[in-house]
């Protein structure tokens, strides 16, 4: 479901990112070789949880037919660090889980920016990226840190770690009821297609269809791929997957909560 990939060359650390993110050459199974976005536990708040969300945002972004960059797992040798000119970037490594959560760069893609029109041939997906978003429980695809590039009409959706945090917040709604998401529409904070979105005619119905098809036994496939060398990590998986299972179930009601806002 996710590849792993071999680091093999430091190329520098990311521009920016809060998790410290380094850009990597990485060597696939098959022998090719990509560039990519890889986060370390030791940049984490939550060490490797925060890297299994990623994981499993990861994997039901595709399933949704969302744009989000390929992911990989990147395993770290553990001379790795010797080679890496950055003393700050090479403590992270040696710091961390030889263990990555890696992700393909989106070359020629620029930040999303306020304001940025949504043309018609990009309001589904915009549509289908603000429920997922909602679903999921990510806070961080905000006006002031869109989490999201941009190349003409194509977008990719990038950093989700903060993802399926629920459990940790106090007097927490679900998606599916009302008020559950809000917090999508309230001041800097709301959600970066909101206010494009607003009052237009949008069809749901495939929306709600990409939903109500992920099987369990593809939820249970998630739990699975998820690498033991993040085995701490397992409590937060289960979590992240009831709230996705329950979801699909309330699709109807997560749907009514994001025309209601978006009214």
């Amino acid at each position: 479901m996710i590849e792993r990939a071999q680091a093999v060359e430091f190329i520098r650390p990311a521009d920016n990112g809060r998790t410290g993110p380094l850009i990597l050459t990485c060597e696939t199974l098959s022998g090719e070789m990509v560039e990519l976005f890889c986060k370390f536990s030791a940049g984490c708040d939550q060490g490797v949880i925060n890297l299994a969300r990623e994981a499993v945002a990861a994997c039901l972004a595709r399933d949704l037919e969302l744009p989000v960059p390929i992911p990989y797992f990147v395993e770290i040798a553990p001379e790795f660090s010797g080679i890496v000119t950055n003393l700050d970037a090479a403590q992270r490594i040696t710091r961390s889980v030889p263990l990555a959560f890696g992700s393909t760069r989106s070359n020629q893609f620029a930040v999303w920016a306020s304001g940025n029109p949504i043309s018609n041939s990009l309001q589904p997906t915009a549509a289908a990226s603000l429920v997922f978003d909602g679903i999921i429980q990510n806070p961080d695809r905000r006006i002031d840190n869109p989490n999201c590039l941009v190349k003409g009409d194509e977008i990719r959706l990038i950093d989700h770690e903060l993802a399926f945090a629920h459990k940790m917040i106090l007097l927490w709604s679900a998606p599916w009821v009302v008020g559950g998401l809000q917090n999508l529409a309230d001041g800097d904070a709301r959600h970066i297609f909101f206010d494009q979105l607003s009052n237009k005619d949008i069809d749901w119905d495939g929306i709600k269809k990409s939903w109500k098809d992920l099987p369990d036994a593809r939820l249970e496939e998630y739990e699975r791929a998820i690498p033991l060398e993040w085995g701490g990590a397992s409590g937060s998986v289960k979590d992240a997957l009831n709230l996705i299972r329950d979801a699909r179930d309330n699709i109807d009601g997560c749907i009514d909560e994001v025309r209601r806002i978006l009214a």
